[in-house]
């Protein structure tokens, strides 16, 4: 069975989101700590599936590796204020497998820890994804033009690799984010009946059943969906800080 600790300062919250969090998979177990011990006890490592850790100062990459030595967890989800992960929080263990917005949704929370739990990521996406998305819509729309339309196909390899169309593999990122498919034919200005059948075909497409194993089976293909793990990437690096 999953253990899973949620380490949150305030109590309230904490309580919230460890409620929340209670039928995330079958027999979870979920415990609620306000910041997590300097090191392992004497008794030994406790060992946890998924930390889902609250961050929110630039000492935070030092309590998120705390965190990971006194759990030794498969995975960590980090939590803040800020809509999207704060760039001082660069250089983290490769561990750190998504990042959450305190604001998000209960099934959003739940999604995302599911989807963790199935081998995914659920970070935000990021400014190229976003361009991407845009130059798809433009090969897709009815006034897109040649050189857009190859401009877009050669933007990303990820669908043709899964064997997706780029709308189909959208859809997919926006799944392995945690949004509902009402939030998805939103992002995408599609039909809800429209998103529904993208779904049905990435699943189709990936012969899985359902999200949690979509993204399983597009991660274990090499897909990183958007965000690929913080220490391989290059580019992610915190900005540096004034004196």
């Amino acid at each position: 069975m999953p253990e899973i600790i949620v380490i949150e300062p305030h109590a309230l919250l904490r309580l919230g989101i460890s409620e929340c969090l209670a039928d995330v998979a079958p027999g979870v177990i979920v415990k609620g700590i306000d910041r997590p011990p300097p090191c392992p006890s004497d008794a030994g490592v406790e060992r946890k599936d998924v930390v889902l850790m609250s961050v929110g100062a630039s000492a935070s990459t030092d309590l998120v590796r705390t965190a990971r030595d006194v759990y030794l967890p498969t995975a960590i989800i980090l939590m803040s204020e800020q809509a999207d992960m704060p760039l001082f929080l660069g250089a983290l263990p490769s561990e750190v497998r998504g990042y959450l917005p305190k604001q998000s949704r209960p099934d959003v929370f739940r999604e995302s820890i599911r989807l963790v739990l199935a081998g995914g990521t659920c970070f935000p996406l990021r400014p190229q994804v976003q361009a991407q998305a845009a130059l798809t819509r433009k090969m897709n729309g009815s006034g897109g033009t040649e050189p857009a339309r190859r401009e877009a196909a050669n933007s990303t390899t990820e669908w043709e690799m899964l064997g997706l169309t780029p709308r189909q593999y959208e859809v997919l990122v926006l799944l392995a984010r945690g949004h509902p498919l009402k939030t998805v034919s939103r992002r995408l200005n599609i039909s809800l009946a429209t998103a529904k059948s993208h779904t049905e075909s990435v699943y189709q497409r990936l012969d899985v059943s359902n999200r949690n194993a979509a993204v399983y089976a597009a991660v274990s293909r090499g897909a990183k969906l958007g965000w690929p793990t913080i220490a391989q990437d290059e580019s992610f690096r915190p900005e540096p800080q004034s004196a």
